[in-house]
């Protein structure tokens, strides 16, 4: 019949797993949320220490509707909320790659978001801080946060874990993978 058959490669499975901070640091994983059908936009965040306990979250509504924005305002957000509580060996993980190029190269943030983002900077500056990237499958408790802030009206703190992302943080704390397919 002439046909060409081509086999699909089997997808390849990649084992996503959130680790802790060392001892003495504050993990902060965040994220943003843009809802297309709703223009809704919204972030959070989960902070965590060397033994993977949640010691704080946030989330919170935005204004700007924009997935960059929320991812930005994000990172403002968890660094504003590190410096007032004092911790000043800070870890932030992000699933977005865009947020690793905005601390490397500033001049790129969204130019309505350059003054806090600048003043966020001038915080990390005087922190003991390191960046990292996890895939978002790993990134599933900030998810729930940003999910929640962006159907939310204002900010939230909680000192504990809120109750809608408890089962991601007792999966990360007992180091249980998640997993990726492509």
């Amino acid at each position: 019949m002439g046909a060409i058959c081509k086999p699909r490669r089997a997808p390849r499975i990649i084992e996503v797993n959130w680790l802790t901070p060392p001892f003495g640091w504050i993990k902060v994983n965040i994220d943003g949320a843009w809802k297309l059908d709703s223009n809704q936009a919204g972030y959070g965040g989960v902070y965590r220490d060397y033994k993977g306990l949640v010691i704080g979250a946030f989330s919170s509504t935005l204004d700007i509707p924009s997935s960059v924005a929320a991812e930005v305002m994000a990172v403002i957000k968890a660094i504003e909320l590190a410096w007032v509580r004092d911790w000043k060996y800070v870890w932030l993980e992000v699933d977005s790659s865009l947020i690793l190029i905005f601390l490397r190269f500033p001049h790129l943030v969204p130019w309505r978001l350059r003054v806090q983002w600048s003043n966020c900077l001038h915080r990390i500056s005087q922190m003991h801080f390191k960046s990292s990237h996890i895939f978002r499958e790993g990134n599933q408790a900030a998810d729930a946060l940003a999910n929640y802030g962006a159907s939310s009206d204002g900010f939230t703190w909680w000192d504990s874990t809120p109750d809608f992302m408890m089962s991601h943080c007792n999966r990360d704390h007992l180091g249980l993978p998640n997993f990726r397919f492509r």
